[in-house]
């Protein structure tokens, strides 16, 4: 690994800068993961330095920029963000700050990997890095030494809003220094609840007037679910200025794993859940066969290899108290099985007992497994599975704990929780899910992605995976599961093309039919895409100059594809048939369409994922006409305030009319107008564009776009 980045600047922009990896806390990072090969070790330093890359350069007197870092679900954003800091206190931030949650559990659990993954605090060597959690301006002093003395200053901080305003307060007492801000689940609390309102929500109010307080800053908001974040309105102070794809490392498992051509090995269906179930602290079948699927899978793992840690999660309701009732439940089953265990071999408990454990194997495990041992060498190792567990309530309430503080002690923990489990809660070695929730109504992709707490580096286990769900929880995550991938491949082209972020195109698919939506409504605001036959430029362009560039590329490219006019009855059009899908592209790219209601990036973005989308391995979208309208003679027609009140001519009897030309196929047409006032005087001149696929199921992807 080289020990400087030289990085070539994307731009001109005086901020590029080189970056120094040679630093104690990467290191100290490569030996607290060396179970990571080299070669994933190192593209997650080149991700965190792509990341600092578009950071302001840190000896500016003055500069802010805003990133959005994307990963999948349990894929390893901490590990990215904790190089990050490395990284950046070796660069010349002097002041680090990580919005780490907005709750206790998950704060705590996020400061002690700092510590521990950075080398703070290590017994034997004084670190560079001075850390505080949820500073407070009385603990000046002592920062201001230890910026003073060349360190650099990590605070930890709980993502409430009177938290962020105490570090704001602090840093204005302190010598001025480089500001960079990581915001773990930055889709989250973070954004501004009251956009639609003209109001801002306090946590997002807290982090501007941090930024604001801040001459060099950058803001980094690591996500697994960005939907909101590339959502937000073009003016929102979080909206994103770049982008940084994390991919995941080898071994990762996800959606196309559990939910794909496969599913059948790791889905199980929860039939036998109502609303009473959790609130009273009842175990129906399906939960009594998942827990003794847990012990089962937890002997199995145990003879692959003694000591290891083996989890369980049980999410069935969002109240505490249920989570109290169920907690006791499930501990009193574990009771009576072992007492039941103790009875004499042939005692018809006993027997019913075995029998429920060696048909969870049968059934469920040794066809899937792929070294699932013999019964018989398992039926043995049970009673000292279900000795080796302990339970965990996750809440607040006086009896229960924040995971964070909790150190799993014995090999098997079952883990028993409400909405803390569903986002940013890493469980260690999760093996059987249990969740039998989902909201009555619509739901939204970026909640229900974050439920997934199954996902993770699982390779070496994942044939003893299982997970219990509803029919319908299932039914959104295979919908979900073309979401995500659609969505990953679409950042990564705009990233590798070079795209600037401000000009991606935000095109989701979802399915209306599933009542999923891509975030919250309060965030960000969204609309329904959906080609109704026509998209058509009503508007002129009325700069003269930009129309004879049009009017340049446009005869080039007829020119260059050979086109051929054609008589449809009494008017003739010049046509390409059957233009490739990347030439209509490069065409559109390269005809300014700028300050007209003609949404380029859609449109283009639209042809293309229909071209790559598959139908019965063609793609939907193969090809299209390309129609120069009246063989390129500019055609009178009437406007208003700008827009033109017709662009299509119309039939008669020797004439289908411009919208009716052969419908069913796919086509581009473009026109040259001469712009007239309603009174007949000639006007600008501009060229148009109409573009039209026929009106097919295939053709509607369900794509939802960023609603400005």
């Amino acid at each position: 690994m080289p020990e400087i980045f030289g990085l070539d600047p994307e731009t001109d922009e005086p901020t590029s800068w080189n970056i120094d990896i040679s630093s104690p806390e990467i290191n100290h990072l490569r030996v607290r993961y060396g179970n990571i090969p080299d070669e994933e070790f190192s593209q997650v330093i080149s991700s965190a330095v792509n990341i600092l890359s578009k950071c302001p350069n840190p000896s500016l007197e003055s500069a802010r920029r805003t990133g959005l870092a994307i990963g999948k679900i349990q894929s390893g954003k901490t590990l990215s963000f904790t190089a990050l800091v490395g990284l950046a206190a070796t660069n010349g931030y002097g002041i680090i700050i990580v919005l780490a949650g907005t709750k206790d559990a998950l704060m705590n659990q996020t400061y002690d990997r700092l510590r521990k993954d950075l080398g703070i605090n290590h017994p034997q060597n004084i670190s560079r890095i001075y850390i505080q959690d949820n500073p407070r301006i009385s603990i000046s002093e002592g920062v201001t030494s230890a910026l003073d003395s060349g360190r650099c200053v990590l605070f930890v901080v709980l993502k409430h809003a009177n938290h962020i305003t105490g570090v704001a307060d602090l840093i204005k007492t302190l010598p001025r220094r480089p500001v960079l801000i990581i915001d773990d689940e930055g889709d989250e609390a973070s954004l501004n609840n009251y956009f639609k309102k003209g109001g801002r929500s306090a946590t997002y109010r807290s982090i501007i007037n941090l930024r604001e307080s801040i001459r060099n800053n950058a803001y980094v908001a690591y996500t697994a679910t960005p939907q909101a974040n590339l959502l937000l309105k073009s003016i929102d102070g979080l909206k994103p200025d770049f982008c940084e794809l994390i991919e995941p490392g080898e071994g990762y498992c996800g959606g196309s794993e559990f939910f794909g051509e496969r599913s059948d090995n790791y889905i199980r269906d929860i039939n036998d859940v109502d609303e009473n179930t959790a609130d009273e602290g009842q175990i129906p079948p399906s939960l009594e066969n998942a827990l003794a699927i847990f012990f089962v899978t937890a002997a199995i793992r145990h003879m692959r290899a003694d000591l290891q840690r083996h989890s369980m999660l049980i999410h069935m309701s969002v109240r505490k108290e249920a989570h109290r009732k169920m907690s006791e439940s499930v501990s009193g089953k574990i009771r009576s099985w072992k007492d039941t265990f103790k009875l004499r071999q042939a005692d018809p408990s006993r027997q019913t007992l075995i029998e429920l454990f060696k048909r969870v194997y049968d059934v469920d495990i040794s066809k899937t497994s792929f070294n699932s041992g013999t019964w018989e060498s398992i039926e043995p190792r049970l009673i000292r599975e279900l000795n080796s567990c302990e339970l965990h309530m996750v809440n607040s309430l006086p009896q229960g704990i924040q995971i964070a503080e909790s150190t799993f002690q014995l090999e098997n923990n079952i883990v028993i929780g409400g909405n803390i489990l569903g986002r940013g809660l890493t469980i260690q070695e999760l093996t059987v899910s249990y969740m039998a929730r989902r909201a009555k109504g619509n739901t939204n992709a970026d909640t229900m992605e974050q439920r997934a707490r199954w996902f993770g580096y699982k390779r070496d286990y994942l044939d003893l995976c299982l997970i219990f769900i509803p029919a319908r929880v299932r039914s959104d995550f295979e919908g979900l599961l073309e979401h995500e991938d659609d969505f990953w491949e679409s950042l990564r082209r705009n990233i590798s093309q070079n795209i600037p972020l401000d000009r991606w195109p935000r095109m989701l698919i979802l399915n209306s039919l599933l009542g999923i939506n891509p975030t919250r409504s309060s965030v960000a605001s969204y609309k329904r895409f959906r080609p109704n036959d026509w998209e058509i430029q009503r508007t002129s362009i009325n700069v003269h100059s930009v129309v004879e560039d049009n009017k340049k590329v446009i005869d080039e490219f007829f020119r260059k594809h050979k086109a051929t006019r054609e008589n449809f009855g009494s008017t003739s059009h010049t046509v390409i048939r059957d233009c490739s899908i990347s030439e209509v592209i490069f065409l559109l790219r390269n005809i300014n369409s700028d300050n007209t209601d003609w949404d380029n990036s859609y449109i283009t973005e639209y042809i293309e994922r229909l071209h790559l989308q598959l139908d019965n391995g063609n793609p939907v979208l193969g090809t299209m006409d390309i129609f120069l309208m009246a063989n390129g003679e500019w055609r009178d027609r009437k406007t208003t305030d700008g827009k033109i009140d017709e662009l299509f001519q119309g039939s008669n009897p020797n004439y289908d009319g411009d919208r009716y030309l052969e419908p069913n196929r796919a086509k581009l047409q473009i026109h040259l107008v001469q712009c007239m006032s309603q009174d007949d005087m000639p006007l600008n001149k501009t060229t148009a564009l109409a573009f039209y696929v026929p009106n097919e199921g295939k053709f509607n992807l369900s794509f939802v776009v960023r609603g400005d």
